[in-house]
């Protein structure tokens, strides 16, 4: 009778570890899901069909870019601080996620300078940090709409005569599902150590 109930109890114990592990992930996943900074709308909202000019210089449309979960930003080559310091955390971020879940995203950078930014100053600078990420200029009707509907602002700062202006514009990654509607936003800072388990849960959340 002991070793029945030694027995009972090794099993029920195995279980409940197994259970552990498996359930584990799922409760990590909620956390990652509540953090400051992160943005998830009850529902999902719909962006309108604008057409860019991507650095290859080819005619994209937003809607190609469905089939994929879209980490979004608005920003300029010309920024001396935030977007180089974005697509810096966002490559390294894109080095260390498993191969699975990188294919699930793709990183967007929408121009709110397409005035200076040309396909041909886009391509350098977008390789030099990730050659996947995508930069999109050329439509500045369609930047407006765009950033409209993505709760963004963005703004002409002059500098005085003769010093090339700066352009204020929102930080967040905007969150696009794998339908192109607006599902939320990441606020700064975008550093991999919480960027990549982070979009590790919104992989499983956006299916």
């Amino acid at each position: 009778m002991k070793k029945a109930i030694v027995l009972f109890l090794l099993l029920l114990a195995a279980w409940l570890t197994g259970a552990g592990v498996a359930y584990a992930p799922q409760w990590q996943q909620a956390q990652l899901l509540q953090q400051d900074g992160l943005m998830l709308f009850p529902r999902a909202l719909a962006v309108s069909d604008q057409v860019f000019i991507n650095q290859h210089g080819q005619r994209m449309a937003l809607r190609e870019l469905q089939g994929r979960n879209v980490l979004l930003f608005f920003g300029y080559t010309f920024c001396p601080d935030i977007c180089p310091t974005t697509l810096a955390d966002l490559s390294r971020s894109w080095k260390q996620l498993p191969a699975d879940i990188r294919e699930q995203w793709q990183v967007v950078l929408v121009s709110v300078d397409p005035e200076r930014d040309s396909p041909q100053s886009l391509q350098p600078y977008m390789a030099y940090f990730n050659k996947s990420f995508l930069g999109l200029t050329g439509n500045a009707n369609g930047l407006g709409v765009l950033a409209a509907e993505l709760n963004a602002v963005y703004g002409k700062v002059e500098r005085g005569e003769g010093v090339a202006y700066l352009m204020d514009h929102s930080a967040n990654l905007v969150i696009l599902d794998k339908q192109g509607a607006y599902r939320g936003y990441i606020a700064p800072p975008h550093y991999p150590q919480r960027l990549v388990p982070l979009l590790q849960a919104l992989s499983t959340r956006l299916q």
